[in-house]
């Protein structure tokens, strides 16, 4: 770090020249090895004692509260703490956290394996925030009440909302929590997801558009009660990073407040600052006081937007229209972030182009200045805010209103999945090359040709792959399966994962439950390039199989069902029923017998028989035959069903086969004979780590063990992928 810091004058002095691009490098170079002697170093596993304060932004919800702590000696961990009962629940809901050290005794955990690669993983998370680990407690042996800056400021902000969520219509809480406190812990993933779609969630982070709202609105107010400029500029010196504190403190506001700042600064004296130079400078004191800053999506996203639109100045400069102007802004901030996008999230919004253009105008316009003016005139002026919500709530109604209309239009959304390493480098020099020649007025057409070669690359080469793909998602307690059929001709998935739940609500269970559907199987698709499911095949209608339906369906594009007859009328099949009916997606009722092919890969049902839905036993079995190796998908079938299958298969040879063990493993399926019969080469048993059945059994293992069959368990191994090609296949799983 200090060698780039004795590199930056050069820089300042050198703009245009050879030397530019190698002192680029060698600062790069050294910033990689500062960034990995300054990452803490994991503690994964012990008894301590831990003195700690949590942030603002640990969540209180059910029977824990979790979330960013600081340790009495500065390092950074994630804290969970788990409550004796609702009443202290209820104390710590009036706390203000930053405020208060707490001395508790635990034990630091090591943190689970993600389900697979594109699924939510902690030991990322600890990463981005510097955390050393996980600490878990359910003692507290001291709490100490302390008063600093930091504190108090975390009060302020937690009085505002406060004052927000008592004196603002519910309709509004949301909006007004999210613009002006930078809390969007109130939206639900609805809203959320009309936003993703829209590409515009970025208006509802607090960033330079509000800074520099705000910084006009006071500077307006100030200049004509005839302040001077040099004091009213030390005053916004000193209050703008109060208020990125306010407002929560991500990234975006930083950045957005130090580049003021830094402006601000040049007003003292005779050097002058480019605002490239400012953004810099920011990201430099951001990096060195938190180095672990550079892995937050946000930081990326924000210095890279923000610097975008400083050098394309010269192509801003251009045109006067100011529809023209929002459209090139829009265009350069996608261009320039779209690698980065697709890095973390795997898709990218194709109409944001053109609802930026109305929407950053009307939020820009109306909607920030507004909830500034109800903010302070619910303060100062109740009565008169009350007048205001009575116009602006109408207004907020209709463009709510339109938005999810909009939202509601398909194929928005371009989803080519998470780009390899080489496909990524090739995006990000397509982008520069882009914008070099436009810059230099070559033809734009011609110039979007560096851009669009790539993004083809990385949306087409799932395409070219000619190997059959067969991945046993890890999703606890539950099946899911997603079958890739060679150049992507067709995607089939088996069953969504689900959760069982006991007993009834109470004070322990959180507000938002984990769904499978939306945060493991959704995630895999998207992952992979996955827009649309050919076939979603429900073996049967329990919800550790088909709870997370109706949550795929809301998210991946459907064309048909198919399920076992009868199931349609179960009473888990209810929410299935009803988002398939909006959506006009076909329930096709198949058993035994019903087959298929696809470029000699053929599929058969063989079970079940016809008759009436028995539960397990009527659960769809799929057998996919290659050329060189046979899968049998056998849901939760049971001894019964296995005999059934084997009286009617008994002089077929299914030849090499990887079988999905039945019911997760328990004792009742997989019986001696099934298993003489099949002798497959694999077993692969999907459960849930240390789940309360005892799955897989013994006696099951003992089976396997019989007939020499290695046996592979989504809760050891996590997500286990097979892939065929020319007549030989591997095995990978997420855990290695």
């Amino acid at each position: 770090m200090f060698v780039n810091i004795v590199l930056l004058p050069i820089f300042f002095r050198r703009k245009e020249d050879f030397l530019t691009p190698i002192l680029a490098v060698i600062a790069a170079f050294f910033s990689y090895l500062y960034f990995s002697a300054t990452l803490p170093e994991m503690i994964n596993s012990g008894i301590e004692t831990e003195t700690l304060t949590w942030s603002d932004t640990a969540k209180i919800d059910g029977g824990s509260i979790k979330g960013l702590a600081k340790t009495i000696n500065g390092k950074s961990v994630y804290a969970i703490y788990r409550f004796e009962s609702e009443d202290e629940k209820n104390k710590f809901k009036q706390l203000n956290l930053p405020s208060v050290r707490f001395t508790l005794t635990g034990e630091y955990l090591t943190p689970d394996i993600p389900s697979h690669e594109y699924s939510f993983s902690m030991d990322k998370y600890l990463e981005m925030y510097g955390a050393s680990g996980i600490f878990e407690s359910e003692a507290i042996l001291q709490i100490e009440v302390k008063n600093t800056l930091y504190s108090r400021l975390a009060a302020y902000r937690r009085t505002v909302k406060r004052h927000i969520q008592n004196e603002f219509p519910e309709s509004l809480i949301t909006e007004a929590e999210a613009l002006l406190i930078g809390d969007r812990t109130g939206m639900t993933d609805d809203e959320g997801r009309v936003l993703r779609r829209l590409g515009i969630t970025h208006l509802f982070a607090i960033s330079g558009l509000h800074v520099g709202l705000l910084t006009f609105m006071l500077r307006e107010l100030l200049l004509r009660l005839n302040l001077r400029r040099e004091t009213l500029n030390l005053l916004l010196i000193f209050l703008l990073p109060i208020y990125a504190i306010l407002a929560g403190g991500a990234p975006s506001v930083w950045r957005a407040v130090s580049v003021t700042v830094f402006v601000l600064l040049t007003t003292f004296g005779r050097v002058k600052i480019r605002l490239d130079n400012a953004i810099a400078l920011s990201a430099i004191m951001f990096i060195w006081h938190e180095p672990f800053v550079l892995f937050q999506p946000g930081f990326q996203l924000s210095y890279l937007a923000a610097l975008s639109l400083v050098l394309s100045s010269k192509i801003l400069s251009k045109t006067n229209s100011v529809i023209k102007v929002s459209f090139i802004v829009t265009l350069i901030s996608q261009l320039s972030l779209y690698p980065i996008l697709l890095l973390h999230f795997h898709e990218l919004s194709l109409s944001s182009f053109i609802v930026n253009l109305f929407y950053v105008p009307i939020y820009s316009v109306i909607i920030l200045p507004m909830n500034i003016i109800l903010l302070i005139m619910t303060v100062i002026f109740p009565a008169f805010a009350h007048s205001l919500f009575t116009l602006y709530e109408p207004f907020r109604e209709y463009i709510l209103i339109c938005t999810s209309w909009i939202s509601s239009i398909p194929y928005q959304l371009w989803t080519p999945g998470k780009p390899g390493a080489v496909e990524g480098v090739f995006a990000v020099i397509g982008v520069l090359i882009f914008f070099l020649r436009y810059e230099e007025g070559k033809n734009l057409l011609r110039s979007l040709a560096y851009v669009l070669v790539p993004a083809l690359l990385i949306h087409f080469l799932p395409y070219l792959d000619s190997s059959l793909r067969v991945t046993y998602l890890d999703v606890g307690q539950g099946d899911s399966i997603v079958i890739e059929l060679p150049h992507r001709r067709a995607v089939y998935v088996i069953d969504t994962g689900g959760s069982v739940t006991f007993g009834n609500d109470n004070w322990k269970m959180p507000g938002k439950q984990f769904e499978v559907g939306r945060q493991i199987v959704v995630p895999y698709l998207r992952g992979r390039g996955i827009s649309k499911i050919d076939k979603l095949i429900i073996s049967h209608a329990d919800s550790d199989h088909m709870e997370g339906a109706d949550e795929v369906l809301e998210e991946i594009r459907v064309g048909e069902i198919h399920i076992s007859p009868g199931s349609r009328m179960e009473l888990e099949m209810e929410d299935l029923n009803h988002i398939a009916e909006i959506k006009n997606i076909p329930f096709i009722e198949v058993e035994e017998g019903v087959f298929w092919g696809d470029n000699h890969i053929f599929f058969e049902y063989v079970n079940p028989p016809k008759g009436d839905y028995a539960g397990n036993n009527s659960s769809l079995v799929l057998l996919m035959r290659t050329a060189s190796l046979s899968f049998l998908f056998t849901g939760d079938i049971e001894a019964e069903s296995e005999e059934k299958i084997l009286r009617r298969n008994k002089t077929n040879d299914f030849g090499k086969m990887i079988v999905k063990v039945g019911h997760h493993g328990s004792k009742t399926s997989s019986s001696d004979q099934f298993i003489d019969f099949l002798r497959p080469e694999l077993a692969i048993i999907s459960a849930g780590c240390k789940n309360m059945y005892g799955h897989p059994h013994p006696v099951v293992l003992d089976i396997f063990s019989k007939y020499n069959t290695p046996v592979l368990e989504t809760s050891k191994n996590g997500s286990i992928i097979i892939i065929v090609r020319d007549g030989q296949y591997s095995v990978t799983s997420s855990s290695k």
